[in-house]
């Protein structure tokens, strides 16, 4: 498993294509700050339209193009038209997907919407942009994006058996070419990821990302790196922001969080697979990240 995966499989992401939206004539649809964990995302099939941030920043989107808000950052969608307030849509059932409608049947707009649940304290998450847009125009007509996008587009549209269950599945794989697309054209510029384009910093991340429960010191990530101790330490916090033990905390919480969600082991033992030899410490340090013990946490899943 290269390191990329071990962010993706420690995110814990799980996609669901949730509604449709088809809009005609001048329209706005405000879109509040979503809950942390939840990274809506936007696909336009059809039309234009205009997203709004609060910071005054504005997006054109065209068919074809991907947008993705990986922290849920509040914005107003609106069509090209006049600017008018946002407006409640009509909710059409009926189909696999719930529609939202805005005007007659004839639609300006046509677009796929939903979200990508992932574990709170992701330090993926965290390493990307605000928002990032994947435009049609950068992708290859017959790539592997291009080519999902068609598959949700035509189960949306059909009445298949196993549809609803098709869309999500198809929904965890989006995220996985999404951010594929992202890094093939902005790299891996910021946080933890960052890290993975340095030669030798890789080599103690990746080294801490394979083995977290192993007593690490800086001496012996240092050497993994090739670098003297204070070269290392200062190189790392340059790059990442922060130390090497902010993130190999990091790491292990995201990992017991993983196990407390998908496995049976009790505390004790999932202490001391994320390097603990203390239940009371790692319960402490693990409160100290989500805001709750691990027992309540597990009892919440």
């Amino acid at each position: 498993m290269n390191s990329i995966d071990k962010l993706i499989s420690l995110a814990n992401v799980r996609g669901s294509l949730d509604l449709r939206c088809q809009f005609q004539g001048d329209w706005a649809r405000d879109h509040e700050q979503e809950v942390l964990g939840k990274a809506p995302y936007h696909i336009v099939l059809e039309g234009a339209c205009r997203v709004e941030f609060p910071d005054g920043q504005r997006l054109p989107m065209r068919a074809g193009d991907i947008l993705l808000l990986p922290r849920g950052a509040p914005h107003v969608m609106n069509s090209l038209g006049k600017t008018v307030q946002p407006t409640s849509p009509k909710l059409v059932s009926g189909g696999v997907l719930p529609t939202y409608r805005i005007g007659s049947v004839s639609t300006d707009l046509d677009m796929l919407c939903g979200g990508f649940h992932y574990n709170r304290a992701s330090m993926l998450f965290a390493a990307l942009p605000e928002y990032l847009v994947i435009p049609s125009g950068a992708l290859p007509d017959n790539g592997p994006l291009a080519a999902l996008v068609e598959m949700l587009r035509g189960e949306a549209d059909g009445d298949q058996v196993g549809a609803r269950f098709l869309l999500d599945a198809l929904s965890q794989a989006l995220f996985t070419l999404i951010l594929r697309a992202h890094l093939a054209s902005h790299g891996q510029d910021s946080g933890t990821l960052a890290l993975l384009s340095d030669k030798r910093l890789r080599r103690a991340w990746q080294a801490m990302l394979a083995d977290p429960a192993y007593e690490w010191t800086i001496e012996g990530l240092a050497e993994t790196a090739s670098m003297s101790r204070a070269t290392f330490m200062r190189a790392f916090v340059k790059v990442a922001g922060v130390s090497p033990w902010v993130l190999l905390t990091q790491v292990r919480m995201e990992l017991a969080f993983s196990l407390l969600s998908h496995s049976h082991l009790g505390l004790n033992d999932i202490a001391a697979q994320v390097g603990y030899q203390s239940q009371a410490a790692f319960s402490k340090k693990f409160k100290e990240i989500y805001g709750e013990a691990p027992g309540r946490v597990r009892r919440g899943i």
